[in-house]
Formats: structure tokens, sequence, C-alpha cells
């Protein structure tokens, strides 16, 4: 085999290949030709760092790499993940008298190589698809660390937990459109796992203690991050067994609990945790979070979150679950504050930043909005209910063309009702009305309860001449948003079309104190005097024909000036 850089490409290649298929020993085996070749190649020893097997072995290959790259972000933060304080590497210190599992024979890199500004010809976007989630973070760090161009970057975020002092690296984000034209994917390839999982550094764990002693408590780890909910608590309960007194062990068995859907059993495993350590500031969110499923009293609940943020001024993920909570409640001053605290520690956060998004949504400030999902975006393109925040508050800017193209993607790796209402909106807002009914119609088919579609199926049942459609239709948007005065007015219409102008008389008088501006009072004027007219009490109609000729001109319709000149001739 060549010692060339086509030698180590193809090495490289492989070494990937065996980590996305979950072949540590194979990708051991293949780093460590690489490192023949070359020990001073940072990227060789931070891959090697997730292949090996003991801490002491990922500490020895991380230490290496801050030799070679003293600034290198991604060593830096998985050493602190470790609990190994990072201080400035001696290859002197580091090296001298050391026998370090299979690298008898490889000795340890001494002098640092500068950055390379031109990395070998190997493509970035070939490794993202490739790599397993442990691999591609590191080289997404690395190679940002190099100084890689932007366009070949796909971003990445830093978790919601920062360490303080910690240099922050910027990343440039790929534009969706371009990310995924590339991409030729299967129906079956089609989830986040398969693709976006490789596009993001994920959120570092609150808890981060580790436990060498049993394996039991890492496997528990990663059938959590696998949403395998029972191997996770099979796991745990092992890992107990041995260490009954753990309590982040029993809190993440809580977790795997109501992963489960099982309410009682995490609540009694949070309890737990809390019996062995009464500051243990996770146990109170998670308590909280089974409180929230069972629908439990407000004062219970937000007891818990108090609790945790307390007890730990900077848990971010509490801030976060808090102002979730307040947003659901309309407390919108108090979610505002907890989303604010939550930026002040952790600004790099995709979570924090679609968070701050949705307040924005909810106060209605669209371009606030959209600046905060577009940077949630760029930090992390697999946080999926992001792309709908997103989509919100482009058609809000009135970004229509935009805000199709966003929910073209996300559903393209997630099928659900509130996608292909955002779907449909902007497509109806940007005139392409039949393509907007058939993505109305697959909200509806998904979610019957979708107000918005349901509102723009009934104006069309309308226009098509079925009330009784309509009105059915109307029902369900009203059942959601009460105070929506358009979908009031199309009650009132579909009440007159089905022959109860009594019926319509009433709606229509229940939308007076919701209209807002003018074309709405135009619209209140005009179809409340026509269902007076209905009713045969055209004399009581003609102040309404009159106060629709008073507003502006603009607010009223042509055709609708036109009608109330007649009547009141």
């Amino acid at each position: 085999m060549s010692n060339g850089a086509d030698s180590k490409q193809e090495l490289l290649k492989q070494a990937v290949e065996a980590g996305r298929n979950k072949e540590p020993e194979h990708a051991r085996g293949l780093l460590l030709q690489l490192l023949y070749l070359d020990n001073r190649e940072p990227l060789y020893w931070l891959l090697m760092s997730t292949a090996v097997e003991s801490r002491e072995e990922q500490i020895y290959c991380l230490k290496n790499v801050l030799l070679l790259d003293p600034e290198n972000s991604a060593a830096i933060h998985d050493l602190k993940q470790l609990g190994v304080e990072v201080q400035p590497v001696s290859s002197k210190d580091d090296s001298a008298g050391r026998q370090e599992w299979h690298t008898a024979n490889i000795t340890p890199p001494v002098n640092p190589k500068r950055p390379r500004r031109n990395q070998s010809n190997l493509s970035l976007s070939w490794v993202m698809l490739s790599l397993g989630i442990g691999v591609i973070i590191i080289a997404i760090g690395y190679y940002t660390v190099q100084g890689l161009s932007p366009e070949t970057m796909i971003s990445t975020t830093g978790g919601i937990n920062e360490f303080p002092g910690e240099k922050s690296l910027q990343y440039s984000a790929t534009p969706l459109g371009e990310l995924f034209a590339a991409q030729e994917l299967s129906s079956s390839d089609r989830d986040p796992q398969s693709l976006l999982a490789a596009t993001y550094t994920p959120t570092p764990r609150y808890i981060a203690t580790p436990h060498p002693d049993n394996n039991y408590f890492a496997r528990g780890l990663t059938a959590l991050d696998n949403e395998d909910w029972l191997s996770a608590a099979d796991l745990f309960q092992s890992y107990l067994l041995v260490n009954p007194q753990s309590p982040d062990a029993v809190f993440y068995l809580g977790l795997a609990y109501l992963g489960a859907g099982d309410l009682e059993a995490a609540q009694a495993a949070f309890e737990t945790s809390l019996a062995g350590d009464p500051e243990f500031a996770p146990a109170y969110l998670g308590r909280a979070r089974v409180f929230m499923a069972q629908n439990a009293d407000s004062s219970l609940i937000l007891t818990d979150l108090n609790s945790a943020i307390l007890l730990d001024a900077n848990f971010v993920e509490a801030y976060l679950e808090r102002a979730a909570y307040r947003l659901s409640r309309g407390n919108i001053e108090g979610t505002t504050d907890d989303v604010a605290a939550a930026e002040a520690i952790a600004p790099l956060s995709a979570l924090v930043q679609y968070q701050k998004a949705l307040v924005l949504l909810a106060e209605k400030n669209y371009l606030g909005a959209l600046q905060a999902s577009q940077r949630a975006y760029e930090l992390d393109l697999t946080l999926m209910p992001n792309y709908l925040a997103l989509a919100e508050a482009q058609q809000g800017v009135q970004q229509y063309t935009a805000s199709i193209e966003t929910m073209q993607i996300y559903l393209s790796f997630q099928e659900d009702a509130r996608g292909w209402e955002l779907l449909g909106l902007g497509y109806q807002f940007s005139g392409q009305v039949d393509l907007a009914l058939e993505a109305f119609d697959h909200a509806l088919a998904l979610d019957p309860n979708s107000p918005q579609a349901a509102y723009y199926r009934g104006l069309q049942e309308l226009v098509d001449a079925n009330p009784q459609d309509a009105f059915g239709h109307f029902q369900v948007t009203l059942a959601a948003l009460p105070d929506w005065f358009e979908a009031r007015i199309g009650l009132a219409r579909a009440y007159l079309g089905t022959g109860n102008p009594s019926g319509a008389f009433l709606e229509v008088n229940a939308s007076s104190n919701l209209a807002e501006t003018d074309q709405q009072r135009a619209a209140f004027f005009y179809w409340r005097a026509t269902i007076l007219e209905a009713l045969g009490q055209s004399q009581t109609a003609l102040a309404d024909w009159r106060s629709l000729l008073n507003l502006p001109a603009p607010a009223v319709p042509a055709e609708w000036r036109e009608i109330a000149k007649d009547r009141i001739q």
C-alpha cells in the first residue's frame, strides 16, 4: 500500500464507513494504519478518540489532538465532557515513558503542524453522509478550525449548555435547497436520522459524570439516544443493581420510563433520585415533565420547574421547559423572560433560538421570529419543529415561495397535518389555489381538526355552492380559533346558504367585536345587511349599507359599493 495522499484518503473512507456500520474494531485498525502513516494529523487522533473503548484511551487521543492543534474546539469540548481540565499541552510531559494501548509502535506526535488552508480532495459532503454520528461531529469541528470554505460546510450547533469562556466557532449553513437538491433519496431513506443526523453537534448532556466501572450505564445512554426506551430502562436497572446510590442513573431510568409512557414508574424514579440527592436539579425537571403529561395542577409543575432553576441558575433546559409551559398558558411576558435568560447562558443553542421564535410568533413579531428561526436552522438542521416555525415566520413577512420550499423539505422527512397546512397556506397566498386545496386535503386527512386547512376548504365549498359542507369546516375552525373574524363571517354565510338566516344573523352579530380593520368592518356591514334582507328587514339593513359606504374606498370591494349605492337610492 502506498504511503501517499491517495492511500490516506482511501483508508479514511474505509474508516468512516466502518464507523457508520458500527464496527469499532475495524475502524480502530484502519485508523491505526493512518497513524502509522502520519501521526501528526489531528483529524486521525480525533477520529480515533471516537473509536477507542476506554476513557483513558479517549483522553490520550484527545490530548494528542491538542498537542498538534492547541485551539481545537472539538477536543477541548470532549475533554471537558470527560471531566479533564484542559491545560497547555507539552509533548515532553504528555508522551514521556508512556505505553498506551495499541500505540507501542506509534511514536506520539512531537511538533505541531500548522493548520492547512487547503485540505485533501476528500469530499466533506460525502463524509457527512457516510460517517457515524460520533465521527462526523469530530470531522465537522476539525475542518471548521482548519478553515474549510463555508460553501462545503453544513451547519452545527454548540449545545444548550455552553462551557463558560469556551471559544465558539461560527458556521455557515448550506442553503436548504442546495442541501437537499443534491441528495437522491429513496422513500426508505427519507428520515432525519438517515441524512440530517450528521449535520449538527448534539446538545451536551446536562449530566456527564463518567461511569467507567460498568458498561450498562453507557449502553443505557446509547439506548436513550436511540429512543429505545425499554432497553434503556433495562440497562439502567441493571446498573442500579450494582450501584444503587447513583442519582443520575435513577434520573436516566426515569427518562426511559417517561419516553415509554409509563408515567407512574417515571415519577417514582425521579422521586427516588431526589430522595438520594434533594438538590439534584434534573430530577425536578423530570418530575415536572411527568406532571405536565398527567395534566396536573400548574402549581405542581411550576414548583418543580422553579426548583430546578433555583438549584442551578444555568440550567438552560429548565428555562426552556418553563418557557414552553408558560407559552402554552398564554403567559407571554414570563415566557420572554425565560427565553432571555436561556439565551444569555447559551446564545448558540438551536433550541433556545427556536423557543425564541415561538414567543415572537405568539407576539406576531414575524420579522423577529424569522431571524430567530433562521438562526436555529443555521445551528441545527435536524431540529424539525423549527421548520414549522420558520415557514410560519416566512409567511408572516410574505415570503410565501420560501415557505413553500421550507415545507416541501420538512414534509419529505416528516408527515404531519401542520406541515401540510402551512404548505397549503404558502400556495394559497401565492395564488396557487389548486395546489393549496390539495395540501389542505392532506392536512385534514391527517387531522380533521386542522383549523386553517378547514377554513380555506370551507371557503372553497362556498364558492362551489356546497354550504352544508362549508358549515362543518367553519365549525372545525372556530372550535380551535373562536376569535377568528373571517371564520365567523364564513360560518354566517354557510348558515345563510343552508336556508337559516336567523342562525346567520346571530353568527354575524357575534363577529362584530372581532372586526379590527376597515376591510373587516366592510365585510361585517355587507354580510349583516345581506342577512337582514334575507330576514325581510330591508329598512333595518339600510343603516349597514350606509355604514359600508362611509368606509374608506380602498377597504370596500367595488361590487359591494355598487350594491350599497343601489340599496340606498
